[in-house]
C-alpha cells in the first residue's frame, strides 16, 4: 500500500545503527510490501531473548540518571570492557512483560565504550527521536537490542554492554556502518535506554456493528482477516470507511508514524496481494506489524487512519483514484491500473513523527 519503501520504523537518531543489518530503505517505488521481508526461517519460540545474560564489571560502570519518561544523562567511562555480554537493570518496571516475537517500543543510546561516545543522538521523548520499534528476536536487526531489552518489563531501565561483533551480529562490518569507522568489531559498544511499550499483535477495541455494502470480515483467533467479497457487486467510485472495533487509544494525526497489521485484497480477483499476517510477509513469525508515516502510503489508506484511534480496526474500499491508479506496484501481477483494493487495517501504535 505504499507509494515508496522506506525505512520508517528507523527514528532518525538510530537509522545508523539498525541499517546495518537491515541494510536501510529505498527511496525508489519497489512493490506493495511496506518493509522488507526476513531473511530468517527459525521459529519464534526457538529465539534466545538473551534472559540468561547477567550484568559485569562494563555494565554496572555506566551511569544513568533521570526520570521515567526523560531523556537520562549517560556517562560511560572511557575504556570499559566486556569479553561477553552483560546487562544491568536499572530500574524494573511494573509492566507488561514482552515475549519472544513481540514488538516493544524502546528508546535507548548507543556508545562506543573504548572512547567513551555515543554512536547514535540522544533520544528525544514525544518527538520519536531515537525512539525505536525492534521486533523481538527479527533475525534482520542488530540481535544485541533483543538481548538488551527483550527480557524486562515495559518502565524497566537497562543498560547493555558487549563486543560490537557480538552485539551487532556476525554478518555486520561494525567499521562500515558508521560516518567516521571508528567502531571496530573488537570494540566494546554499550546501550542504554527504556523499555516504553509493547505493541499489541492485533486491535483490541469493542467490535462494532458491520455496515452493509461493505466485503464480510471473519477473524481467526489470533486476529487474522478473512475477506469476501460479493462478485456481484460494484466496488464504490469514493473511498468508503468501516470501524469494525472502536478503540481508545491516542487519535492518530495525520503525519504520525503508525504501527498496524493490515491485510490487502484486490476487490475483482478476491485475492491477497500484500499483507503483514503469516509467511508472506517474511516467516519468522505469525505477524509482523509495519509502520510508516500515515503520508507515506496511498491516499486511501491513509485516509483510514487519521482520526482512528489505536486499539481501533477498520475496513476500507479504495477506488484506483485513492490507489495505485497510474501507477501500480511493480513486482506481482494483481495490481492494475482500475484495481479497487479492500484493507482492514488493525491500529496498535502511534507516535508523531519528527520534524525533518
Amino acid at each position: 500500500m505504499r507509494r515508496t519503501a522506506s525505512a520508517v520504523l528507523l527514528a532518525a537518531a538510530t537509522a545508523l545503527l539498525l541499517s546495518a543489518c537491515a541494510g536501510g530503505g529505498s527511496s525508489k517505488a519497489s512493490s506493495s510490501s511496506p518493509t522488507p521481508k526476513a531473511s530468517s526461517s527459525a521459529a519464534a519460540a526457538a529465539i534466545d531473548l538473551g534472559c540468561s545474560i547477567t550484568s559485569g564489571t562494563a555494565s554496572n560502570g555506566v551511569k544513568i540518571s533521570g526520570a521515567e519518561g526523560a531523556v537520562p544523562t549517560v556517562t560511560v567511562p572511557k575504556g570499559l570492557a566486556a569479553k561477553g555480554e552483560q546487562r544491568t537493570v536499572i530500574t524494573k518496571g511494573a509492566g507488561s512483560a514482552p515475549k519472544s516475537g513481540s514488538m516493544i517500543v524502546i528508546g535507548f543510546t548507543a556508545y562506543d565504550a573504548t572512547t567513551g561516545k555515543s554512536i547514535s543522538a540522544p533520544y528525544g521523548w514525544g518527538s520519536q527521536k531515537g525512539e525505536l520499534q525492534i521486533q523481538l528476536g527479527d533475525a534482520t536487526k542488530v540481535p544485541g537490542l533483543t538481548h538488551a531489552f527483550g527480557c524486562e518489563p515495559v518502565g524497566s531501565r537497562v543498560v547493555y554492554a558487549a563486543p560490537a561483533s557480538v552485539a551487532f551480529g556476525s554478518a555486520l562490518n561494525v567499521s562500515q556502518n558508521f560516518t567516521d569507522g571508528s567502531v571496530k568489531a573488537a570494540d566494546t559498544v554499550v546501550f542504554a535506554g527504556d523499555i516504553l511499550d509493547v505493541v499489541p499483535q492485533k486491535a483490541d477495541g469493542a467490535a462494532q456493528p458491520a455496515q452493509s455494502g461493505f466485503p464480510a470480515v471473519k477473524l481467526a483467533k489470533n486476529g487474522q482477516p478473512t475477506v469476501t467479497i460479493d462478485k456481484s457487486a460494484t466496488p464504490p467510485t469514493s473511498t468508503k470507511i468501516e470501524v469494525l472495533k472502536k478503540g481508545t487509544g491516542a487519535t492518530v494525526k495525520s503525519g504520525d508514524t503508525v504501527t498496524v497489521q493490515y491485510q490487502g485484497t484486490e476487490w475483482k480477483s478476491g485475492k491477497i496481494f500484500d499483507q503483514s499476517w503469516g509467511s508472506s510477509h517474511g516467516g519468522t513469525f505469525p505477524s509482523t506489524p509495519s509502520s510508516f508515516a500515515t503520508t507515506s502510503v496511498v491516499k486511501g489508506f491513509g485516509d483510514a487512519l487519521v482520526g482512528q484511534k489505536v486499539g481501533s480496526q477498520v475496513e476500507v474500499v479504495i477506488p484506483p483514484a485513492d490507489g495505485y491508479g497510474s501507477n501500480p506496484p511493480t513486482g506481482q501481477t494483481t495490481i492494475t491500473k482500475t484495481s479497487t483494493l479492500v484493507f482492514v487495517i488493525d491500529i496498535l501504535y502511534t507516535a508523531a513523527t519528527p520534524a525533518s
